[in-house]
């Protein structure tokens, strides 16, 4: 059971380390905030802010699996260790 866990969440990290390659989000990921303004250069801004905070929430989001992993691994080891 928790090795499945691991290499569900491994699956996740490369998932989300293809889409931080590309440039893209996962499409449930996706923030659709609209700016109602007709300033091209408002809309850049804005535009640049968004893909800013789905490029870092991608980050964060890798790490947290990262950590996951380990936390299962230790729990497999201590598993493994306590039955022998």
């Amino acid at each position: 059971m928790l090795r499945r866990k691991v290499e569900q969440t491994e699956t996740l990290i490369v998932k989300l380390q293809a889409h931080t390659e590309k440039g893209t989000n996962p499409r449930d990921l996706h923030y659709v905030a609209k700016a109602d303004i007709t300033l091209d250069e408002v809309k850049i801004k804005i535009h640049s802010i968004k893909r800013e905070a789905e490029r870092k929430f991608i980050g964060t989001l890798t790490k947290f699996h990262y950590r996951r992993v380990e936390r299962n691994n230790d729990k497999l080891r201590r598993a493994k260790s306590d039955k022998s």
